[in-house]
Order: structure tokens, then sequence, then C-alpha cells
């Protein structure tokens, strides 16, 4: 897949970005209350997600907001959705937020080799329109040119739609955790390995 990181879909403007720890608070609230939804108490959740973003990488497709203000002075921080300082009629509207759309957070191994892939998942209004996949694409190639050779992650049994995406980027399953996730809740671990790929490439 080809590596971008801004794109045009349905006449929506969308872009890849790193998070930062100490100025995306909106965009954290927002990432927390999608990943409850998703993965329940398997969410990273209020208290991790800024660690992750400090400590290791949070990564996310953004819907490009709009700039809705007319009148004097129109100004505002696109990062909350305010206009500052601006009542009565002199403001028509607000701006509308960058929305997200898909994140992905990734931990990097103590021997600076590995990298872990915690949470790959798209908003569900956007499901199904290859945001995932663009992302999973940036983040690896990122992750490439900081000399991560190997990148592992868990997924569900039977979550067809996820190991297929997982497939198509260059992983496969390396395992079955049996209870990972509690009693009888099993997962696959897939790996993506450079020198797996490479050893691919040769056979061809």
């Amino acid at each position: 897949m080809e590596i971008m990181d801004n794109y045009i879909l349905n006449g929506n403007s969308f872009y890849i970005r790193e998070l930062s720890h100490d100025k995306d608070d909106k965009l954290f609230d927002e990432i927390v209350e999608h990943e409850d939804k998703v993965f329940g108490e398997g969410s990273v959740g209020k208290w991790n997600i800024k660690p992750f973003a400090k400590y290791g990488k949070v990564f996310a497709v953004l819907k490009k907001g709009k700039n809705n203000c007319t009148g004097e002075n129109c100004g505002g921080n696109r990062a909350t959705g305010k206009v500052d300082g601006l009542e009565g009629d002199n403001v028509k509207e607000e701006f509308i937020s960058d929305e997200l759309v898909s994140v992905i957070e990734v931990l990097r191994g103590f021997d600076m080799k590995t990298a872990y892939l915690y949470g790959v998942s798209t908003v569900t209004e956007y499901e199904r329109q290859g945001h995932a996949g663009k992302l999973l694409a940036y983040v690896m190639n990122y992750l490439m040119k900081h000399d991560i050779s190997k990148v592992e992650l868990t997924v569900g049994i039977d979550n067809e739609a996820a190991k297929n995406l997982y497939k198509k980027a260059g992983f496969v399953i390396a395992e079955k955790l049996e209870n990972e996730y509690g009693e009888n809740i099993d997962r696959y671990l897939m790996r993506y390995s450079v020198y797996y790929i490479l050893y691919i490439k040769t056979k061809k």
C-alpha cells in the first residue's frame, strides 16, 4: 500500500499524525471513549493513554475540521473546536474540530528492535473504508525507518477482518495464546519480521 500522511476520500480530507501527550487531551478523551466501546476491559484506558503517547507512540487518522466561522476577527483553536473570545451576532458558526477516525498505539521493547501494536481500531462510522490499512502502512513504515525489525500484536481468533488486514501488511500467525484475555478468551499472536519478509522475497 502507498504510504501517505494525507489523503482525500469521499470528498473529505484526512491526515495521519503522531499525537502529543501534552497537547492532544481532547483526542485522548475521544480515543478512550471509542476504545471502551470496542475493547471493553481491554481498552488502554484514561490513565494509560498519556503514558502510551509519552513513552511509546500513538498515531491517528484524523478527519480535517472546517473553519465555518464568519464575522469579524474569526480565530480559534482547531484542536479544541472553540472560537476564542467570540460571542454574539458577529460569530455565525464555530469551528468543526478535527475528528478521530482510526488509532494505533505502539510500544517499543527493551531490545529496541521489537515493537508491539496495542490497539488498532477505527471509529464505527468510518469502518471498511480503508483508513486502518492506510494508518497501519504509515506506522509500519515509521517503525522500519527507526530500526524496528520485528512487530507483534494479538488478534481475536474469529476476527477475520483484522487478521486479513494484518496479513496484507506482512504479518503471519505465530502462535495461539490460550486464555490471553481471561478464561476461554484466546488470541492469536501475529508477527511481522523484516528477515522473514526478505526471506520470502528471495524465494519468489
